[in-house]
């Protein structure tokens, strides 16, 4: 779940869409009145495959960055305990 993100989503749907086209003849893919392109699941299955490859790359991406650059968790600097902090006072 941690790199799930828009690309894959999108590309999974896409591949589904296509896939119900595929098995309704392409009736599923047209509006009414339209005529049936023969191809359009195979549109749909492209663009699914280039929106995982899109995914997969965003991911790989930020693994090699994370990698790179290491984050160290910060740490807070407290100002001694029990202190007050100074203000300035009009005399």
């Amino acid at each position: 779940m941690r790199f799930l993100n828009g690309f894959i989503l999108i590309g999974v749907a896409l591949f589904f869409i296509s896939i119900g086209g595929l098995l309704t003849g392409n009736r599923l893919l047209t509006e009414p009145g339209q005529a049936v392109n023969p191809y359009s699941w195979l549109l749909y299955l492209a663009a699914s495959v280039l929106m995982l490859i899109n995914g997969g790359v965003s991911i790989w991406n930020a693994q090699q960055h994370e990698k790179e650059n290491p984050t160290a968790p910060e740490k807070k600097q407290e100002s001694g305990k029990g202190e007050e902090p100074q203000t300035k006072s009009e005399s």
